[in-house]
């Protein structure tokens, strides 16, 4: 479980897993600032190093080693559909083979997968102190 936590300055947030820190912020209308990732971009962090992570896992279970890879990841906001453009930069030409198992990993990697599904917000539960 993630909590977000609202910060003196305007739209400042600290998030926390119980274990780990991290601010948020974002700017609108001349208010707020940079103090850390926007939440567009912590979605897009998310998917990155989850599929990051995928390609390393696949890359150990084939008993393959992979040119160390980069993954970035841009979102896509339409009126309709979301949509994340991933694309893979090896640091050396990577064989047909190893492109194969990255790009598998890429699609199945557990956050892709949520992603891929369609997304219910709950309502928002008010819990008073």
């Amino acid at each position: 479980m993630i909590t977000a936590t609202r910060q003196g300055e305007p739209y400042c947030v600290q998030l926390s897993n119980g274990r780990i820190l991290v601010p948020s912020d974002t700017q609108k209308g001349g208010n707020g600032g940079t103090a850390g990732m926007r939440p567009h971009e912590l979605l897009e962090s998310a998917l990155a190093a989850c599929i990051c992570m995928s390609i390393d896992m696949a890359a150990e279970r084939a008993g393959a080693t992979l040119p160390t890879v980069t993954v970035r990841v841009a979102i896509d906001r339409q009126d309709r559909e979301t949509g994340f453009n991933v694309s893979l930069h090896f640091a050396t030409e990577p064989s047909p083979a190893h492109e194969a198992l990255a790009r598998e990993a890429a699609r199945t990697s557990p956050v892709a997968q949520t992603l891929g599904k369609p997304v219910v917000i709950h309502p928002a539960a008010i819990v008073n102190a």
